[in-house]
């Protein structure tokens, strides 16, 4: 429906109510300012709705607005939030307020239901006494979010304070060096998920800050069926890598990115390894072409995903991180 066609004149709003009595419904009616539509006011008018068959909803002009909030408000026009309201599904039809209180409108078409939505108590509301004195219910809707509209203008402002950040002017790689983590950085543990279980395998350190220090990126792509089996969880999984991270601070590595695949040998993924899909995305995030690609792993799957994704992949046994670098830079350089 064109949400157009549910904004009413008042005057269509009495032929629009004696419709709605006349086939049964029951009618509710709510009003605000509707600023800038936010979680509130979309869960407030979904819950009105479910209090009645038809809801109605006056819209504050932009005359009342500055008389009870602010002379600089609203931020949107009248007619701009009227279209708004009117496009939520939650609405059956929309009109303008222009009083400061909704009590000749509420006397006027008398609804079934005086809705507003708030902290306050429905005995409070200055307009209720009359919406129960013709008959009505008045109903208070408890605000689930915290947003307002003025919480959103003000975080706008502050926003607006702040310049961006410029961007880090990163030197062109000099290729991209993938790497298993368990038995080839890391000290291979059965479903490691102890951050103290991380203990870093001799010359990995001084191996990664070599092929850094010659322009390399470094990442990590590795097989974690425990979290798809149920053994640990992928914040347990994190934890870990979050202390591989500081082991490697000392060397001042700094590892870009960790791929992983977190199903088990049965499930049907292309992710793990064997299968090429870490490294083939590891690939085309960095924008470092296949032959410029170099995998160290421990295990033949390591070797295969490498071949299948068409980069370079050696076998690294514990205690030969370091040669396994030497291998990288001497198959780098422009004469091989």
């Amino acid at each position: 429906m064109d949400p157009q066609s549910k904004i009413l004149t008042h005057d269509q709003v009495d032929a629009w109510v004696t419709a709605q009595r006349s086939a049964g419904h029951a009618i509710g009616f709510t009003c605000g300012s509707f600023d800038l539509i936010h979680p509130g006011h979309v869960q407030y008018l979904a819950k009105a709705r479910s209090l009645c068959d038809r809801l109605l909803v006056a819209v504050n002009t932009d005359a009342s607005v500055r008389r009870y909030k602010n002379p600089l408000r609203p931020i949107n026009p009248e007619r701009d939030r009227m279209y708004v309201v009117a496009g939520l599904a939650s609405t059956d039809a929309v009109t303008c307020l222009d009083d400061d209180r909704p009590l000749s409108l509420l006397l006027r078409w008398k609804p079934d239901l005086y809705i507003k939505g708030g902290d306050y108590q429905s005995s409070s509301l200055r307009s209720g006494d009359a919406v129960r004195a013709y008959g009505g219910r008045v109903e208070v809707i408890r605000p689930e979010f915290a947003s307002s509209s003025t919480s959103v203008i003000e975080r706008i402002a502050a926003l607006a304070q702040h310049a961006a950040p410029a961007k880090a002017a990163a030197p062109p790689a000099a290729g991209l060096v993938l790497l298993d983590r368990d038995g080839t950085l890391i000290r291979d543990v059965p479903f490691l998920h102890d951050p103290a279980g991380v203990q870093l395998l001799p010359g990995v350190g001084e191996g990664l800050a070599r092929l850094q220090q010659a322009g390399f990126r470094l990442a990590v792509a590795t097989n974690q069926q425990g979290i798809g089996l149920g053994y640990f969880t992928e914040h347990e999984f994190i934890a870990v890598n979050q202390q591989l991270f500081r082991a490697l601070g000392p060397y001042g590595v700094r590892l870009s990115r960790i791929y992983y695949c977190p199903h088990s040998a049965a499930d049907d993924c292309g992710c793990r390894k064997p299968a090429s899909a870490m490294i083939e995305r590891a690939i085309r995030d960095f924008g470092v072409a296949a032959d410029r690609t170099y995998f160290l792993g421990d295990t033949r799957t390591d070797m295969e995903a490498a071949a299948a994704a068409g980069c370079h992949g050696r076998m690294v046994a514990e205690g030969e991180f370091t040669a396994a670098a030497d291998w990288v830079l001497a198959q780098s350089e422009p004469s091989q």
